[in-house]
């Protein structure tokens, strides 16, 4: 047992021939005149390519002086060295096949969120403490509402891998315990700090200070994935974010769709896993929460009453003065009438920017 647990090397019966043959400066040529085999057949059973029959140990047995058994035994042993070699080559196959159904293996040793090795019992200790399970039967324990989106694939293990690194993530993370009037009073004000990058540089903290913990963790390949709020206890929710659309408009909308989640949901362990999050809303309940971040960043009646007075042509100036009037950054205007067919894609573009470099600090690898 204990030589199947390690790797092997086997060794031919045609290395110690070839030793033999080295010791009496004979060459493969000369072996095959001694013997009468043909020079192809010994330099097959020198290379380990052609086994060595009874006949052929009792013709090497006469040539070097040994017993026929001596070479059969090289033989037997060899082969039999080979099959638990093969075996052993199986195993890890099954062993890697597993890992890479529970968790995309390349991926987090490449952001280093697991050590990369070719020994694949670390790899496999590496994978199982990263979810905190003790054996590859075991099912990651994260519990997630998932929202597939039909806009592309959705890799699931992919999906829990990244729902994990958010939670170790956040468990590092020490705010006060949550309260959730103080962050009904806060998500009111919160749109107003978007027009002050500084301002936005603290929302972390300014979260943290509601019992908050907000991550970003970049998506994986294939997640399609926005952004997840869950809890870790009952006084402890977290927001993750993975800015996969790096521009300041999506953020906005994100962090107020998650929050809405915090405000609305059970403290449970669940999660909800937002994929795709402005194309695909999902059910009636993400319906729902999507209106609600819509209103905190720009209240309905207002939107109407500028709908109502600029359309249908939303020049630059126009929503210039209307994002001045609301106390926030132009472009979850053009975000939201984007996002309501009232102006094409490609129209101000330019007054979206990117939200990424406020939170450089703040960023999984």
């Amino acid at each position: 047992m204990e030589k199947m647990n390690k790797p092997y090397k086997p060794i031919r019966p045609g290395e110690i021939l070839k030793e033999e043959l080295d010791a009496r400066c004979w060459t493969q040529g000369d072996f095959a005149e001694i013997t009468g085999k043909p020079l192809q057949a010994i330099n097959e059973i020198l290379a380990g390519k052609k086994a060595i029959t009874p006949e052929t140990a009792l013709l090497f047995s006469k040539a070097i002086g040994t017993t026929p058994e001596f070479w059969l035994n090289l033989e037997s042993a060899y082969r039999l060295d080979m099959l638990h070699h093969e075996q052993h080559n199986s195993d890890h196959v099954v062993r890697r096949a597993k890992l890479y159904s529970i968790a995309p293996v390349k991926e987090l040793a490449k952001r280093h969120w697991i050590k990369p090795s070719k020994n694949i019992d670390k790899l496999e200790a590496e994978v199982l403490n990263y979810f905190g399970i003790f054996s590859l039967e075991e099912q990651p324990k994260i519990a997630v509402n998932f929202r597939k989106s039909e806009g592309g694939l959705i890799d699931t293990p992919s999906l829990l891998a990244w729902v994990r690194k958010t939670e170790i993530d956040a468990k590092k993370i020490k705010c006060p315990a949550y309260e959730a009037q103080k962050l009904r009073k806060a998500v009111q004000d919160l749109p107003a700090l978007s027009v002050d990058e500084p301002a936005v540089a603290k929302i972390p903290q300014i979260l943290c200070n509601l019992g908050i913990r907000l991550v970003f963790v970049p998506h994986l390949p294939q997640t399609r994935v926005d952004g997840a709020a869950f809890w870790l206890d009952k006084s402890s929710p977290v927001v993750a974010l993975s800015l996969r659309m790096d521009r300041i408009d999506n953020f906005w909308f994100t962090l107020m769709h998650e929050l809405v989640h915090v405000m609305e949901g059970a403290r449970t362990s669940g999660s909800y896993l937002d994929q795709d999050i402005i194309n695909d809303p999902g059910n009636e309940m993400e319906r729902k929460i999507n209106q609600k971040a819509r209103d905190f960043l720009i209240p309905p009646d207002r939107f109407n009453a500028f709908v109502t007075r600029t359309k249908p042509f939303f020049s630059r100036s126009a929503v210039l003065a209307f994002a001045k009037e609301l106390g926030i950054h132009p472009s979850i205007v053009v975000g939201r009438l984007h996002h309501e067919e009232m102006l094409p894609y490609t129209h101000l573009r330019n007054l979206m920017g990117k939200v990424r470099p406020m939170f450089a600090g703040h960023m999984s690898s």
